[in-house]
Order: C-alpha cells, then sequence, then structure tokens
C-alpha cells in the first residue's frame, strides 16, 4: 500500500518535456488524450458465399472515403491554401492507387478475409516499404497511408462517431502521433494546441498547426503514456517543452507570459511605420520571406523593405507536367506589383529533398539522402530545360515592372554552378534585347550560401555573384552534421556553436570586401536571442515570415548596434556553445534592465 502511494504521488508531481518545437506560442489548459489509432484486426476469415458482399463492402467504403476528401479539399483549399490542399490530393492518390483496391480485394476472394483484416494487411504491407527509408522526410509519408486507412477503416466499420468532434470545451490534445486530417479540424473543435510523441518539422501534421497558429510540439516520445485526461497542461511551442502538471509558480510564470505576448502584439501595431534601425541610429533592412498562397489582409498592412525569399518551389507541385513559362510569369508579375519598386528575390526552384514534384524526373531514383543528393540547382543544371523556362518567366516579368527583380540560386556549392547559371541568365538577356525588351532595373544574380563549402570558398565566385544570402537552416545543420528534423539529434541542432557564428562571419567578411551585400533568411533571423550576434557582425539586411516581422522590427529598435559590435567579437572568441549562449543570454539580460 505504501508504495503505491507513492508512485501515486510522483504521477502527480510536475513533469516537464522536452520535444521538438512544431509552431510557436503557449497555450494552458486541460489535456484530453486521443485513444490509441491503432485499426489492428484480428485474422476475420469468411465463407466463400460472403466473397462478394465484403467486395461491395470495400468499394462503398473508398467511394464513401474519397467523397469526404473531396470535400476536405475543398475545405482546406479555402481555408489554408492550395499548398495545404494538395495534402489532401495526396491521400486521394493513395486511396485512387490500383494497387490498393486490386490486393484488398485479392485478398477477400482468394484468401476469404474480411475487408477489415484484407485491408490491415495491405496497408501494413504498404507502410513497410516506407520503413526501410532511412530519411525522416519519407518516414513521415507511411502517416499518410495509416491516414487513409483510418478513414476507410471508420467507414468499413459505419463507425460514425467523431472523437474530436465531442470536445466541447477549451483543451489541450495530447497524441501518440496526430494524423493531417485531425489537424485541419482542430481549431473548431475548441484544441488550443496539441503535442505528439513522434513527428518532426516537416510533417505535415506541424504544417498545419503553424498554418493554424496552433502551438504545437512534437516528438515527445513519452507524452501519451505520462499524460492523463484533464491534467493541466502547458504546451511551450516557443521551447518544445511539454509541462505535465505544473506547479503554481510554473503555471503562474506561464500566465505572465501569455498576458506579456498580448501586450507585445499590441504594441506591435503602433510600430509598423517606424524605420528599422537601432537605439544609436545603424539602420537594418528588414525584408520578408512572401508566399503569395498564404497572404492575408494584415500582411498586406505590414510596411517592409522588400521580398527576401520567394520560394518557387509551389509551382513545380500537384501538377503532371512543369509549370510554363505563362504560368510562372503571371506569378511573379502578380507578387512584384504587390511590392511596388521595392526587391524581389526570386529564388530558383529548390526542388529534390522533401519537395518533390508529382512530374517524373530520373534523379529522384534511387536517391537514398534526398537532403544532400539531387536538389536545387543540382537538378536544374541536370535538367536545364526547367531552368531555362523559369529565368525566362522572371526576366520577362522584370521588363514589366519597377521592381527590383533578383535571382537567387539555390543548394550552391561550386563556382562552376555559379558560372553555368550566370551563362543561361545572360542567354536570356540577350534573347529580350533580340526582341527589342530590356529590364526596366538591372536584374541581380545571388546565391544563397547554405553549405559549408560555399562559405569557404566564397572568395572565388562572389565575382560572379550580385549579392549573398545565408541560408541558415541547412547550413547550419550541414555545419554541425544533425539533422533538425529528426527528433533523436534535433537537440543538437545548434545555432550557438562556434562555428556557426564564424562561418557567417567569414561570409559576410568575404562579400563586403567585394561591395557585395549579405542577407540572412533562416530561422534565426527571427530569433531574438541571436539578433544582436548577427547585427553585430554586420548583416545587411534580415528575412523573416510576415507573422515574425513587427516582433523582429521591435527586437532591432531596442538594441544598441555597438553592444552588438562587442557581443559579436566577443562570440568570435570563444570555443565552445555554452560560452557563447552565456554571453547572448547576459547581453538580453543587460538589454532589458
Amino acid at each position: 500500500m505504501t508504495n503505491l502511494t507513492k508512485n501515486s504521488d510522483k504521477e502527480r508531481s510536475m513533469l516537464v518535456l522536452k520535444g521538438v518545437a512544431a509552431s510557436p506560442g503557449v497555450a494552458i489548459g486541460p489535456a484530453v488524450l486521443l485513444p490509441g489509432e491503432s485499426f489492428a484486426v484480428t485474422r476475420q476469415y469468411i465463407e466463400p458465399s460472403e466473397v462478394k458482399a465484403e467486395l461491395q463492402k470495400i468499394r462503398s467504403a473508398m467511394q464513401k472515403t474519397l467523397d469526404e476528401l473531396d470535400a476536405c479539399e475543398q475545405k482546406v483549399l479555402v481555408t489554408l491554401g492550395a499548398e495545404y490542399a494538395h495534402l489532401m490530393s495526396t491521400h486521394k492518390l493513395i486511396l485512387q492507387d490500383p494497387s490498393l483496391k486490386d490486393s484488398v480485394s485479392k485478398k477477400i476472394r482468394t484468401e476469404h478475409l474480411s475487408a477489415q483484416a484484407a485491408l490491415f494487411l495491405t496497408l501494413q504491407e504498404l507502410a513497410a516499404s516506407f520503413d526501410k527509408i532511412e530519411d525522416p522526410f519519407f518516414k513521415e509519408r507511411r502517416n499518410d497511408i495509416f491516414d487513409v486507412g483510418k478513414r476507410l477503416v471508420n467507414n468499413l466499420e459505419g463507425d460514425k462517431r467523431e472523437f474530436l468532434a465531442s470536445i466541447n470545451k477549451p483543451s489541450l490534445l495530447v497524441a501518440h502521433n496526430l494524423y493531417p486530417s485531425d489537424t485541419i479540424n482542430l481549431q473548431e473543435n475548441q484544441v488550443m494546441g496539441f503535442c505528439t510523441d513522434v513527428g518532426g518539422k516537416t510533417s505535415h501534421t506541424a504544417l498545419l498547426a503553424q498554418s493554424l497558429n496552433i502551438p504545437a510540439v512534437v516528438g515527445l516520445s513519452t507524452a501519451s503514456k505520462e499524460v492523463q485526461d484533464g491534467d493541466t497542461l502547458i504546451i511551450d511551442g516557443e521551447n518544445g517543452l511539454l509541462v505535465i502538471r505544473p506547479d503554481r509558480y510554473t503555471l503562474s510564470n506561464y500566465r505572465k507570459i501569455q498576458r506579456e505576448i498580448k501586450k507585445t502584439d499590441a504594441l506591435l501595431k503602433t510600430i509598423n511605420h517606424l524605420p528599422v534601425v537601432t537605439e544609436d541610429g545603424h539602420s537594418v533592412k528588414l525584408l520578408v520571406n512572401y508566399d503569395p498562397r498564404t497572404d492575408t489582409k494584415e500582411n498586406k498592412r505590414l510596411i517592409t523593405d522588400g521580398l527576401g525569399l520567394l520560394r518557387t518551389e509551389f509551382l513545380y507541385m500537384n501538377t503532371p507536367v512543369p509549370p510554363s513559362e505563362d504560368d510562372q510569369y503571371h506569378m511573379y508579375l502578380a507578387v512584384a506589383k504587390r511590392f511596388d519598386m521595392r526587391p524581389v528575390t526570386i529564388r530558383l526552384a529548390d526542388l529534390g529533398a522533401d519537395k518533390l514534384p508529382d512530374f517524373p524526373l530520373d534523379e529522384f531514383d534511387q536517391d537514398a539522402n534526398p537532403f544532400m543528393g539531387c536538389r536545387g540547382i543540382r537538378l536544374f543544371l541536370k535538367n536545364p530545360d526547367l531552368m531555362y523556362t523559369q529565368l525566362r518567366a522572371i526576366v520577362r516579368t522584370a521588363c514589366e515592372v519597377p521592381a527590383q527583380v533578383k535571382i537567387m540560386i539555390p543548394m550552391v556549392s561550386s563556382v562552376e554552378e555559379v558560372r553555368h547559371v550566370r551563362a543561361a541568365f545572360n542567354k536570356v538577356l540577350a534573347e529580350f534585347e533580340a526582341e527589342g525588351k530590356k529590364p526596366v532595373n538591372r536584374i541581380a544574380l545571388g546565391a544563397m550560401i547554405e553549405v559549408p563549402a560555399a562559405a569557404i570558398a566564397l572568395d572565388g565566385m562572389i565575382s560572379q555573384l550580385d549579392f549573398i544570402s545565408i541560408g541558415t537552416n541547412d547550413l547550419i545543420q550541414y555545419l554541425v552534421a544533425v539533422d533538425r528534423v529528426n527528433q533523436e539529434v534535433a537537440h543538437m541542432y545548434d545555432p550557438c556553436h562556434p562555428a556557426v557564428g564564424r562561418t557567417i562571419n567569414q561570409i559576410i567578411q568575404t562579400a563586403h570586401k567585394r561591395g557585395k551585400r549579405v542577407s540572412i533568411c533562416g530561422e534565426i533571423a527571427s530569433d531574438a536571442k541571436m539578433l544582436p550576434l548577427l547585427l553585430g557582425l554586420e548583416v545587411d539586411a534580415l528575412s523573416v515570415t510576415p507573422r515574425m516581422y513587427l516582433r523582429v522590427k521591435n527586437n532591432i529598435r531596442n538594441l544598441n548596434f555597438e553592444n552588438c559590435s562587442d557581443v559579436a567579437q566577443a562570440a568570435l572568441l570563444m570555443g565552445s556553445s555554452e560560452e557563447i549562449r552565456s554571453l547572448i543570454e547576459q547581453n538580453n539580460k543587460n538589454e532589458d534592465s
């Protein structure tokens, strides 16, 4: 009896779990534990006379599931845009794959399995093929298969009970895994935040949470085992923490943080028209990473210095053929007009890795490590027609608008790649000139430095470039050899590693010696803790998401550039992450006091 009491006391004490920050924000509330999503069934057999009825049952379930996905796709298209509607299209393709229906039907006919058992075994076989792939992105696609399977099973069994719809008060959802089709409806089901045992930042579930502004932490390993229904939880999407049964002090502290967030949001609305300048008068350009599919009225009100990164991969997704010059031109033209005469930086499509087009490209076959395989400019140089078409669309746009159009090359690792792009770019310019057309303003050609080799050898390619953008997300993970979306090692993804600051400093100094400007467009550009270091290293511009724009502007306006310079110089001399992190934290305390 004594042991039982001790265990109960332990269960009721506060517990903090560390995971992966999937969507920012802080949510506090009671836990709702999602029931286990396993739909394993016993190996049920049927009589030969029941085969016809079972086949009809699976056909009906598939049609009903297809109807549900059609409705869900339209809903997502309206609320979240084409990128997320593409997810439902993927699920429809899985459902309509002949191999799925044929395998289930064959098991019913030849093995006399029930529809449920035949479906379960088929899904296991499909998922097993993904389990053999080491890359976390492809492992995540296994969830898509089971998401479709879960819908099919529910329709097979006639179970119309929707657990999420039964939540009748604001709650925080805890699950081993949360499928994208569940996530889409979380807000209307009074879910203020969620956490899962598995998952990473590349998962569809995480991306949907970010778009819906729902705080989320994933990759917690044991959350669903540690949490009980009704437990008070704190989901800290800023730091990737789940606090279970917080004590009074912790709860009070996080409620204070929530109030501070609300006050900050109110303050931010008043600084939109103010310049991006430090307390002692140092100016920094602040741009946005822009996505025309998710533009909002709030985004349009932002007074920015321009567009620092237009990702173009979405033009190549959810289409059986590559986008035409006309398709691209109309999109670029609309974007350029949106930014008037300000800079508009268009990145050549960074296809590959986790951005796979629907049309076939041989380079994707047998790519065991896609994040370091044929992606970005490597893929374009192997498919020059794709690059040529995109370059023509961009130049055509620049001939029509006064915006300062810039072209950025992704995944550069050598000067030879830059020379190839420069040659293709010059050829396109000559073609338009022969037609009597010239860009309104000169088009700048730059590179995204995200490969350590490019950073080290930048002095050899800088003469071929007009500007530099540092893609810190990939640069950091390549520098420290850590996959930042792998929950096993994500905690080792460290912006404070001495190699990171020194490499950024080397890039900036190399570029500045040749009179070239440098911007940063990775996640650390939005990180308040890292801003003093970045400004002190004399970066010329930062490009952040619209959601973070005013927050970053406010942070910059409260910094002292002279102090930032001192912090940066001190950090460059330090030999460990702990020293640098301590220096930054102490500086932040001094700034706040």
